[in-house]
């Protein structure tokens, strides 16, 4: 079964030198993403609370140009802006390397870098990640609406050919967006707070309000935002499927591993392991709803 992962870290563990896309002991390795049968894999350019915010479009710049490097260096990852692109490296025994922002404070209210993010390739703009930024705020601070430039990026994204995502994003923000977005808006890494109550999961009424714009969620691996073990299971992940399809329907489940964010002991030690995850999916779905969740949703921002 293919897969279609809407977000890793991978990118900041290659910056901190503690990743080689040949060889390492994380999860995204090249040749574990041909044993998963990924179709693509989403990139994250992670812009860390400690990089000052004159220096976040620098910091971007180079992420950007480590994500060229990485594909440039690569058998097997080819980099895709969009569905065209995706089924061209499909039909070549490639896997698509989809590129994607967590924290927009790089824009540092100048809307017009929204263009120019378009022009690398960007297909998804993470507004946030746990802290402050001039867009708005965290998930730990519910209460806060988005501030006016985050008003802003929400209608500028829309008027792109990129997609908003609100994972990390507070309860009052969320609803902004909700409420300005004229296109389909996604949470790329999260699960559900009716399986089990965290501040980073989405209530069943933001799943409503992601499936009605034509969004979908990825589900994250974190088992934090799992259960009270440290430890994710495969069944976790299954729960909480079942519950987003049963309050969003199927077109609203998807994945988002949060592959080399996340420390917990996982099922999983590498993404060739996948079918592990895959197999079972097909088992409690059936296999048109697991290529649905799988890669067929996430298709859509393509």
């Amino acid at each position: 079964m293919k897969v279609f992962d809407l977000h890793c870290d991978t990118l900041y563990k290659y910056t901190l030198g503690e990743y080689s896309i040949k060889q390492n002991n994380g999860h995204i390795i090249e040749q574990a993403l041909v044993k998963g049968d990924y179709l693509a894999q989403s990139f994250a350019i992670y812009i860390p609370k400690d990089i000052f915010l004159e220096e976040s479009f620098e910091y971007f710049n180079n992420q950007y140009n480590l994500f060229r490097k990485i594909l440039k260096d690569s058998d097997v990852l080819v980099s895709a802006k969009t569905l065209k692109d995706i089924e061209k490296n499909l039909k070549n025994n490639k896997i698509s390397a989809v590129l994607t922002v967590e924290n927009a404070e790089l824009l540092n209210r100048k809307i017009e870098r929204i263009g120019y993010l378009q022009e690398c390739g960007v297909k998804i703009l993470g507004l946030i990640h746990n802290g402050e930024n001039c867009l708005g705020f965290p998930h730990t601070k519910p209460n806060l609406p988005l501030k006016d430039f985050g008003k802003e990026v929400v209608k500028a994204v829309n008027s792109n050919n990129m997609v908003i995502d609100v994972s990390h994003l507070n309860l009052a923000g969320f609803w902004d967006v909700a409420n300005l977005s004229n296109k389909p808006f996604i949470a790329t890494h999260s699960c559900c707070c009716e399986v089990f109550e965290h501040s980073r999961n989405l209530y069943d009424d933001q799943i409503k309000a992601i499936a009605n714009s034509g969004g979908f969620v990825g589900i994250n691996f974190y088992s934090a935002f799992m259960n009270k073990t440290g430890k994710t299971q495969i069944f976790d992940i299954i729960t909480h499927l079942k519950h987003l399809i049963k309050v969003g329907g199927e077109d609203v489940a998807a994945l988002g591993t949060d592959f080399d964010g996340i420390d917990c002991e996982l099922f999983l030690k590498t993404c060739a392991e996948m079918p592990l995850l895959t197999d079972e999916i097909i088992k409690k779905f059936g296999c048109r709803l697991a290529e649905k969740i799988c890669f067929k949703n996430a298709m859509r921002i393509m």
